[in-house]
Protein backbone atom coordinates (compact mmCIF):
# COMPACT_ATOMS: atom_id res chain seq x y z
CA UNK A 1 0.00 0.00 0.00
CA UNK A 2 1.47 3.28 -1.19
CA UNK A 3 -0.04 6.05 0.91
CA UNK A 4 -1.53 9.65 -1.40
CA UNK A 5 -1.81 12.61 -0.32
CA UNK A 6 -4.72 14.62 -0.85
CA UNK A 7 -6.94 17.56 0.05
CA UNK A 8 -9.14 16.89 2.50
CA UNK A 9 -12.13 18.66 1.60
CA UNK A 10 -12.12 18.04 -1.83
CA UNK A 11 -9.74 15.37 -2.89
CA UNK A 12 -7.86 17.54 -5.16
CA UNK A 13 -3.95 17.14 -5.38
CA UNK A 14 -3.40 21.20 -5.41
CA UNK A 15 -3.84 22.46 -2.17
CA UNK A 16 -1.33 22.70 0.54
CA UNK A 17 -1.62 19.35 2.69
CA UNK A 18 0.58 17.80 6.15
CA UNK A 19 2.98 14.91 4.77
CA UNK A 20 3.78 14.39 8.28
CA UNK A 21 1.35 11.72 9.42
CA UNK A 22 0.38 8.65 8.37
CA UNK A 23 -3.49 7.55 8.20
CA UNK A 24 -4.11 5.16 10.81
CA UNK A 25 -0.32 4.85 11.95
CA UNK A 26 -1.84 4.59 15.65
CA UNK A 27 -3.33 1.19 15.18
CA UNK A 28 0.28 -0.77 14.40
CA UNK A 29 1.57 1.07 17.51
CA UNK A 30 -1.14 -0.68 19.71
CA UNK A 31 -0.83 -3.79 18.35
CA UNK A 32 2.86 -3.20 19.00
CA UNK A 33 2.90 -2.80 22.45
CA UNK A 34 -0.40 -5.35 23.06
CA UNK A 35 2.04 -7.84 21.38
CA UNK A 36 4.77 -7.14 24.33
CA UNK A 37 1.64 -7.39 27.11
CA UNK A 38 -1.56 -6.94 27.36
CA UNK A 39 -2.61 -3.27 28.66
CA UNK A 40 -5.93 -1.10 29.60
CA UNK A 41 -6.38 2.35 27.87
CA UNK A 42 -4.26 4.36 29.88
CA UNK A 43 -1.66 2.22 29.77
CA UNK A 44 -1.61 2.62 25.90
CA UNK A 45 -2.24 6.35 25.95
CA UNK A 46 1.47 5.93 27.52
CA UNK A 47 3.21 3.88 25.59
CA UNK A 48 1.88 5.39 22.27
CA UNK A 49 3.32 8.42 23.32
CA UNK A 50 6.66 7.08 24.59
CA UNK A 51 7.75 4.12 21.92
CA UNK A 52 5.66 5.29 19.13
CA UNK A 53 6.06 8.93 19.24
CA UNK A 54 2.02 9.06 18.92
CA UNK A 55 -0.01 11.47 20.55
CA UNK A 56 -3.63 10.49 20.98
CA UNK A 57 -6.61 11.83 22.05
CA UNK A 58 -8.08 9.54 25.39
CA UNK A 59 -11.34 9.41 22.98
CA UNK A 60 -10.05 8.36 19.78
CA UNK A 61 -7.90 5.63 21.35
CA UNK A 62 -11.08 4.19 22.99
CA UNK A 63 -13.28 4.83 19.74
CA UNK A 64 -10.13 3.25 18.10
CA UNK A 65 -9.86 0.23 20.06
CA UNK A 66 -13.51 -0.44 19.74
CA UNK A 67 -12.70 -0.99 16.12
CA UNK A 68 -10.03 -2.96 15.94
CA UNK A 69 -12.00 -5.01 18.34
CA UNK A 70 -14.66 -5.50 15.81
CA UNK A 71 -12.14 -6.23 13.33
CA UNK A 72 -10.76 -8.46 15.20
CA UNK A 73 -7.20 -7.37 15.91
CA UNK A 74 -7.71 -7.30 19.87
CA UNK A 75 -9.98 -8.72 22.38
CA UNK A 76 -10.89 -7.14 25.69
CA UNK A 77 -12.17 -8.30 28.86
CA UNK A 78 -13.14 -6.80 32.20
CA UNK A 79 -10.51 -6.18 35.20
CA UNK A 80 -12.45 -6.06 38.39
CA UNK A 81 -9.43 -6.52 40.60
CA UNK A 82 -8.69 -2.76 41.10
CA UNK A 83 -10.82 -0.14 42.50
CA UNK A 84 -11.96 1.42 38.80
CA UNK A 85 -12.81 -1.58 36.62
CA UNK A 86 -10.46 -1.38 33.69
CA UNK A 87 -10.80 -3.00 29.96
CA UNK A 88 -7.90 -4.92 29.40
CA UNK A 89 -7.07 -5.52 25.64
CA UNK A 90 -4.95 -8.50 24.17
CA UNK A 91 -3.97 -8.68 20.48
CA UNK A 92 -5.38 -11.66 18.59
CA UNK A 93 -4.08 -13.75 15.47
CA UNK A 94 -5.51 -11.72 13.38
CA UNK A 95 -3.85 -8.68 15.12
CA UNK A 96 -0.42 -9.99 14.84
CA UNK A 97 -1.43 -10.83 11.26
CA UNK A 98 -2.37 -6.91 10.34
CA UNK A 99 0.73 -6.09 12.22
CA UNK A 100 3.27 -8.21 10.51
CA UNK A 101 1.32 -6.48 6.85
CA UNK A 102 1.41 -3.17 8.19
CA UNK A 103 5.26 -2.98 9.15
CA UNK A 104 5.68 -4.49 5.55
CA UNK A 105 3.69 -1.46 3.71
CA UNK A 106 5.34 0.97 6.11
CA UNK A 107 8.65 -0.12 5.46
CA UNK A 108 8.02 0.25 1.81
CA UNK A 109 6.66 3.75 2.32
CA UNK A 110 9.72 3.91 4.51
CA UNK A 111 12.01 3.24 1.35
CA UNK A 112 10.54 5.61 -0.93
CA UNK A 113 10.45 8.54 1.44
CA UNK A 114 14.18 8.11 2.02
CA UNK A 115 14.57 8.24 -2.13
CA UNK A 116 12.43 10.94 -1.97
CA UNK A 117 14.83 12.51 0.49
CA UNK A 118 17.91 10.89 -1.54
CA UNK A 119 17.22 13.00 -4.53
CA UNK A 120 16.07 16.10 -3.22
CA UNK A 121 19.51 16.39 -1.41
CA UNK A 122 21.21 15.55 -5.16
CA UNK A 123 19.09 18.71 -6.29
CA UNK A 124 19.28 20.86 -3.54
CA UNK A 125 22.73 19.61 -1.87
CA UNK A 126 22.88 22.99 0.48
CA UNK A 127 18.94 22.21 2.09
CA UNK A 128 18.59 22.10 5.63
CA UNK A 129 15.49 20.77 5.52
CA UNK A 130 16.86 17.12 5.71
Amino acid sequence: MIFTYMCKTCGCSSRSRDFGTIERFVEPCILLLLSKESAHGYGLLEGLETHCGEKVDVGDLYRTLRRMEHDGWVTSVWDKKNVRDKRVYTITKEGHAFLKHAVASLKQTDELIHHLFSGYQKVYPDSNAI
